[in-house]
């Protein structure tokens, strides 16, 4: 990036935070919280509709980021300016002079939220920025934008539609659609008319059960579940507790959506939007979240009995307060379940649960750094573990070595964390692990922490490259405890990441080199079962990875149509170079 550039994107950011001055002053009047619950309102009445979309268009996606986004910073303004509200609950339905006035609020800050987002994709290298004459800023996208993450996406979507499949499949069996009636039955008995307009519902344990598990569930599918073992502790409990209560906040999301579409059905008069949003008692909420972790907690075999401040402490971690509002700085921040409203009241945000599981890292994140640090240096052995169980059942006649130092004249050069050696063909795969946290659309530091990734990645293999090069037979077999009497025909090399591997697409890998995410590793070693039977081995899970990751053809974004955002006092544009001006000047320099 330019110094010019450099100058640019700061005038930039100093122009937004004056249009968000603006929205200070109508926020700063906002004292009840109207537009604070108007606005988790109609994020929630968005997100439902979007999600009914089978096939969702261009335009649709945009809007839901920039709703998103300005949902998410107008209550963090709103918290950083009112600490709560007076009143513990607000409920009313939907008119169009205050949900128009709110939405308007909305999409200023989700606009100027997304030039943020625009700028640090500037400052990651995905785009140029300019300042035209007119002192309008104009980030140029280029021609063609490269999707070097779409081989994961592709696995990683697989792999929902595969856990989507199968659960479909068994609500059409006799079973599932036994559990269906019953639970369609349990809604309907359970639902009631509150206040004329709005919804209430009587609690029901089976239901209670039901939602808990596909919720759990869920949660264990999402990015970063995985990211600490269950018996780890932040601040004195462990991160098996804060995982179930996450998944007791899903399912009551969950619920009340089909308590939702149970009602309009049986009350045709009620509106799915004056329902979809609810608030609920602070305290209430607490001794719930206590009673329900232990009630279903004692299904785990290291879970112990929580304690009411035991409950009070997982509240301030998945719920989002005027006391952890910082959480939702950043371009893209997630938003939870759980938004404090005043001292004796929450709002329970239905949209927050597609985000829960990334809320609840980063705040313990922020409110237990160092042993969240600390419990990050031990997770490696979890992933060594997972590997060689992976590996050790798919694979026949394996031995597995960890942490192997490669020395050179006295001196340690690096180390290899994990050793396949395969008795029966002679070959020895040598592993790298990344265990790095998943990025969540966050281009700076996805821009920082995958070229970090690539570096370390290059660095390691340079140094295996050159350390194999000038040792004996003999060290190399000390060194990896190779067997007696087994010869060693081949040597390869897996640099595998728990999340994202895609920046090495950019390097030259030799022939006996592959890389590739945790899911992506699942996803070769299923396709060997499913096309080769029991005869499976190291050497073809290497070709498998090497023709379907690292030789996989380039891919690229789709072309975008220019887009010009205006606020009051600033504008901006997001343009893609185009494709033919580009060919036409590489035609023109090539014939002068």
């Amino acid at each position: 990036m330019t110094p010019e550039e450099r100058e640019i994107i700061r005038e930039f950011y100093a122009a937004l935070l004056l249009e968000e001055e603006s929205v200070n002053r109508d926020l700063a009047s906002d004292r009840i919280g109207m537009a604070f619950r108007t606005a988790i309102n109609e994020l929630d009445w968005y997100v439902w509709n979007y999600r009914q979309q089978k096939e969702l268009t261009t335009e649709q996606a945009e809007n839901y980021i920039i709703i998103s986004q300005g949902v998410a910073r107008l209550i963090r303004l709103s918290l950083q300016m009112h600490g709560g509200f007076p009143v513990p609950a607000l409920t009313f339905r939907r008119q169009n002079g205050p949900y128009r006035e709110v939405l308007l609020l909305v999409s200023h800050l989700g606009i100027i939220q997304h030039g943020r987002r625009m700028a640090d994709a500037a400052f990651a290298g995905i785009c140029k920025v300019t300042r035209s004459a007119e002192g309008r800023y104009e980030f140029i996208l280029p021609a063609e934008i490269a999707n070097h993450g779409a081989v994961e996406d592709d696995v990683n979507d697989h792999f929902a539609k595969e856990y989507a499949r199968i659960r479909n499949e068994f609500m059409q069996q006799a079973e599932g659609r036994n559990l269906q009636r019953v639970v369609n039955e349990l809604h309907d008995e359970n639902v009631f008319i509150s206040l004329e307009h709005f919804i209430g519902y009587d609690a029901d344990p089976f239901l209670d059960e039901h939602y808990f598990q596909i919720a759990w569930s869920d949660l264990r599918s999402e990015p970063g579940f995985d990211s600490f073992n269950e018996l780890r502790e932040f601040g004195g409990i462990t991160y098996l507790k804060y995982t179930l209560a996450a998944a007791f906040i899903i399912s009551l999301c969950r619920k009340h959506e089909v308590f939702c579409q149970r009602m309009v059905k049986k009350y045709p008069e009620i509106r799915m939007e004056d329902i979809l949003t609810i608030s609920a008692d602070r305290a209430e909420l607490i001794t719930s979240l206590r009673e329900a972790l232990n009630l279903f907690g004692r299904k785990f075999l290291h879970y112990t009995t929580t304690t009411e401040d035991e409950a009070e402490q997982i509240y301030e971690i998945i719920a989002i307060t005027p006391r952890n509002a910082d959480l939702l700085d950043g371009a893209f921040p997630a938003l939870p379940c759980i938004i404090e409203f005043a001292n004796g009241g929450i709002v329970k945000c239905l949209a927050g649960r597609y985000r829960q599981m990334e809320f609840l890292l980063g705040a313990l994140r922020r409110a237990y750094p160092r042993e969240y640090d600390a419990h990050q240096q031990l997770r490696e052995g979890s992933f060594q573990t997972a590997v060689e169980k992976l590996l050790g059942s798919s694979f026949p006649n394996l031995e597995m070595r960890r942490n192997i130092r490669l020395r050179k004249e006295g001196r340690e050069l690096t180390d290899v964390d994990l050793a396949a050696i395969d008795l029966q063909h002679g070959h020895l795969l040598l592993i790298q692990l990344k265990f790095q946290d998943a990025t969540h659309g966050d281009f700076r530091v996805e821009a920082s922490r995958m070229g970090r990734f690539r570096d370390e990645s290059v660095r390691w293999l340079d140094t295996v490259f050159l350390w194999l090069s000038s040792t004996d037979e003999q060290t190399l077999r000390s060194t990896f405890r190779v067997p007696r009497g087994m010869r060693i025909n081949r040597i390869r090399k897996l640099i595998l990441a728990r999340h994202h591997a895609w920046s090495l697409r950019s390097v030259r890998l030799d022939d006996d080199t592959v890389f590739a995410s945790w899911s992506q590793l699942i996803n070769a070693v299923m396709l060997m079962e499913q096309r080769q039977g029991d005869f499976r081995t190291l050497n073809g899970l290497h070709a498998i990875l090497r023709t379907y990751i690292v030789d996989a053809p380039d891919r690229y974004h789709s072309i975008e149509d220019p887009v010009e955002y205006i606020l009051e006092s600033l504008k901006f544009a997001v343009i893609q170079t185009d494709p033919a001006e580009l060919s036409s000047s590489a035609t023109s320099n090539g014939a002068s």
